[in-house]
């Protein structure tokens, strides 16, 4: 069964404590009062102790149109995905690497970036990429799945995420969706071979799910000068009103009920998506703290989050043999994509 034994995170260098929002936001917005009030509160509320970024947070507040924000993906997320590739394929044969997905919705260069890094790694030119952009913050989840499929037929997938989301900054406006998204998300990079067996832990199974009439509720608006953020209020009541059925009904497709999950890998879009996950659940903090951890240490890093998630929760040790964990995450459609593993 297809199986994974260790994550390879990457961060940028340019760190940006919580304590600094407010000296960034009387930059920001020095001449909307309203919005800068809200900007620090938001930012209070957030759970977010630190982020990282790939450029100085004066540069990222001087961003405008995608010419400069395509050149700095093209040079500072290249970079990010070639060390983080270099990490995970340190204990794998590169040769054997059958498909390679990657996954961003930061900036869509074309060709992905993916495909430098192919040329200056140890990978065959005849791995088979299949570079990811869509699917948003879901995307982590999506490549695992994915992978998953893929590597059933024999060879191992590597699998990799970079998001720059500052580069979708847009320093012009103030609306409430950008005000959430400049105190919640950051920069990083992730990377893991999903082998064809043999790994640690086994996915058992995964499944994705789209939600009728929410194709409002998230996702990027595209203007001339670039993408908005879309984060609609409502997002997160609609988000309880369909998980638990889905994850109940993907559950009970393999003889399982949600009480069966001993630990649950959540996407770290915010702490109300992750409170309401986990009262809609009915579960203990315990058995989902890696989300917060990670939402608090670096931010929601959009689809490599859940990687960090996976890497945190690996590196504790938590899952002994016979134990389950389900992996879910949010992307724009609406979609709910999860993913079933469990230690064998």
């Amino acid at each position: 069964m297809p199986s994974l034994s260790e994550i390879h995170t990457v961060l940028p260098n340019h760190g940006v404590p919580q304590s600094q929002l407010g000296e960034i936001g009387e930059i920001w917005l020095k001449d909307d009062p309203d919005a800068l009030e809200k900007f620090v509160r938001i930012s209070g509320n957030s759970g977010v102790k630190q982020r990282y970024f790939s450029l100085p947070y004066q540069e990222i507040l001087s961003l405008n149109g995608l010419g400069r924000r395509a050149e700095l993906f093209g040079l500072h997320g290249g970079r990010l995905l070639s060390q983080v590739v270099d990490a995970a394929l340190s204990e794998t044969q590169a040769e054997q690497i059958g498909h390679f997905i990657f996954t961003s919705c930061s900036v869509p260069l074309i060709p992905s970036i993916d495909a430098a890094v192919v040329l200056e790694s140890r990978l065959p030119r005849t791995v088979a990429r299949i570079p990811i952009y869509q699917h948003g913050c879901a995307g982590g989840v999506v490549a695992l799945a994915l992978a998953s499929k893929l590597a059933a037929l024999g060879k191992p997938v590597l699998v990799s995420a970079v998001e720059l989301c500052s580069l979708v900054f847009q320093p012009q406006d103030h609306a409430g969706a950008q005000l959430v998204g400049a105190a919640i998300f950051g920069d990083g990079a992730a990377a893991l071979v999903v082998e064809p067996q043999g790994g640690q832990i086994e996915i058992v199974d995964a499944e994705s799910y789209l939600i009728s009439d929410s194709r409002h509720l998230m996702g990027y608006d595209i203007f001339d000068d670039g993408f908005y953020l879309r984060l609609d209020r409502s997002l997160p009541q609609a988000l309880v009103q369909e998980a638990p059925r889905r994850v109940a009904d993907f559950l009970s497709k393999n003889g399982l009920a949600i009480g069966d999950i001993d630990y649950w890998l959540f996407h770290p879009g915010g702490v109300r998506i992750l409170e309401f996950l986990e009262e809609a659940l009915d579960l203990q903090r315990d058995q989902c703290r890696w989300s917060r951890e990670v939402l608090s240490e670096v931010g929601n890093l959009s689809s490599a989050s859940v990687l960090f998630v996976l890497k945190r929760f690996m590196e504790a040790g938590q899952l002994s043999y016979g134990e389950r964990a389900l992996m879910l995450g949010i992307g724009p459609g609406l979609t709910i994509e999860t993913v079933l593993m469990e230690k064998r």
